[in-house]
């Protein structure tokens, strides 16, 4: 079966960068729209100040530290869900620079903020009851990764960390740079994992033998 991670396997990195960053600005103005739908303002979608900034750091560091100690803890697991990532990581084939990795990070921390916590989560609580939406938003969040069962559980449990933070802060500005900052992390370790273990060159030869698997079930 295709996965959308193929797609950007062989592209060059400013491409990689631009199209990340594209679908950044496409899912911040759908959050924004979602947000303006409840009737709020504007101005108030993303508030600045160190309190927030200091947040999302506070977030970031957390995450990270968790992250590290389980993957320590647990290497077999820790190498299972890098396996499991291959394709959607599929990008990382040809290593990344630091500076592309802070600009995709970005992306992701900014655009799928804006979309799941400031839009989609602030609309279904505007319409229902807050669990419910916190639930669907985590689970949206979720299925757009196209993710495994281990590590859609992780993401989905990641939505849900995001979306209580987001309503107990207030803070947007927070939660995007707690993911931002995280995903740097995330990608820099992904990718250095993957190639430790060669995971694109087995994939690689999987995809080689896959005609003549197919054709001796014929």
């Amino acid at each position: 079966m295709s996965h959308p991670g193929d797609a950007m396997a062989d592209l060059p990195v400013p491409r990689i960068v631009g199209l990340t960053l594209a679908q950044a600005a496409f899912f911040t103005v759908l959050g924004l729209s979602m947000w303006l739908w409840t009737g709020r303002e504007m101005p108030e979608f993303v508030t600045f100040g160190p309190p927030e900034i200091g947040l999302g750091l506070l977030i970031a560091g957390g995450m990270i530290a968790l992250g590290y100690v389980l993957f320590r803890a647990f290497p077999r697991f820790g190498e299972k869900l890098v396996r499991d990532q291959v394709r959607q990581f599929a990008f990382l084939k040809n290593p990344m620079p630091a500076p592309a990795i802070v600009l995709i990070a970005a992306g992701a921390g900014i655009g799928e903020e804006a979309l799941f916590r400031g839009g989609l989560l602030t609309l279904l609580d505007y319409y229902g009851p807050f669990p419910v939406a916190l639930m669907v938003s985590s689970g949206v969040f979720t299925v757009i990764h196209f993710a495994k069962p281990a590590v859609a559980t992780m993401i989905f449990a990641i939505g849900v960390f995001f979306g209580l933070t987001y309503w107990a802060s207030g803070s947007l500005l927070a939660v995007m740079i707690g993911h931002w900052v995280y995903d740097i992390w995330a990608l820099w370790f992904i990718q250095k994992e993957m190639h430790r273990l060669g995971v694109f060159d087995e994939a690689s030869d999987l995809l080689a033998k896959l005609p003549e698997i197919t054709g001796e079930k014929r």
